[in-house]
């Protein structure tokens, strides 16, 4: 028998004596959890590695599962978080739901890609982009402009970036390329051909899968997955010309965690070979380990961006309230 009891379970071994075997409780989007995601894939390996249990819980998208962890501050549930971004970093240490820890293999690390001031540890990275069937569009996407071409009507789905991680990388990649307040004017410009506003990314690509919409709001390493799981080499990425933002996935240990050890040392597993090699066929993402390569699929199918854009952290804290408050007076209230 098996039974969860907070942060152990209690198994019978063969001999009647009660063993009892931590367990690490992780929140994570959906997508990470899913049959086809990373977790089931790390996981098991984990789990023989630490003799231990896992618990990898969905709480929707990175942005829910940020809030999920601010509603819980005064009676943390959780012991690890995955999926925090570069762009949802200074949210969660303003919110002080993390513990500072770095991980002894950091070195296996670029520079470039570390962030979070010692709170957070980036497991992958990739670059926003917007997909779309080249079967329906029939004209170049090469700028944020093309989007706003007539024919593009109710055509395009995205993510609500007060819940979303994509969501709110689109909404700082305009005020990037836009400046404040000029992104605002492009919202304006962009809203008619928004068929619709989704809370997450996997409600999106739902929506892509099943039609509804030739173009969305995604990543500049999503055409691989489709040539690789779904044999489609017609879902492309668009390449703008202005550059990509860059979104930078890292996991923290939760403040007042109970297994500050495991939690450590799933952190530190994550930048092995053993949990990178499977980054990109299972989370479509590029490794944060330097020393893994990517599939020949990633060669022939993502983009490569003309320019890596990336706001500065402070100002991104400093003004996220009120672009996402301008943004929804554009779109949902407008």
């Amino acid at each position: 028998m098996f039974f969860l009891f907070g942060c152990i379970s209690q198994n019978s071994s063969p001999t009647g004596e009660i063993v009892y075997t931590p367990v690490l409780t992780i929140y994570t989007y959906d997508s990470m959890v899913s049959e086809y995601g990373l977790g089931p894939k790390v996981v098991p390996a984990f789990e023989e590695k630490c003799n231990c249990k896992v618990k990898m819980l969905a709480k929707g998208d990175a942005g829910q599962v940020l809030t999920t962890l601010i509603l819980e501050k005064e009676n943390p549930k959780a012991d690890v978080v995955i999926g925090i971004d570069n762009s949802m970093a200074s949210r969660a240490i303003s919110a002080d739901v993390l513990e500072e820890f770095t991980p002894e293999n950091i070195a296996l690390v670029s520079e470039e890609l570390r962030f979070g001031n010692g709170y957070l540890t980036p497991y992958d990275y990739g670059y926003f982009a917007f997909v779309y069937d080249s079967d329906k569009i029939n004209f170049p996407l090469n700028n944020f402009d093309s989007l706003l071409d007539p024919t593009l009507t109710k055509s395009i789905v995205i993510q609500n970036p007060k819940t979303s991680s994509p969501g709110l990388g689109l909404l700082l990649w305009t005020v990037n390329v836009y400046g404040d307040p000029g992104y605002k004017e492009f919202w304006k410009k962009l809203k008619p051909n928004i068929l619709t506003v989704t809370d997450s990314w996997d409600e999106s690509a739902g929506l892509f899968a099943a039609g509804e919409a030739p173009i969305y709001f995604s990543y500049a390493t999503s055409p691989p997955y489709y040539a690789e799981a779904e044999g489609k080499t017609n879902i492309l990425g668009a390449r703008f010309n202005e550059g990509h933002y860059v979104q930078i996935e890292g996991m923290g240990i939760v403040k007042g965690t109970k297994n500050r050890k495991l939690a450590e040392q799933f952190i530190e597993f994550s930048l092995t070979e053993k949990f990178q090699k499977e980054i990109p066929l299972h989370q479509y993402m590029l490794p944060a380990n330097e020393n893994v390569s990517v599939p020949k699929s990633f060669e022939d199918y993502a983009i490569v961006p003309h320019a890596t854009l990336q706001l500065d952290s402070d100002l991104v804290e400093q003004k996220q309230g009120e672009w996402i408050s301008e943004w929804e007076k554009i779109i949902i209230s407008g």
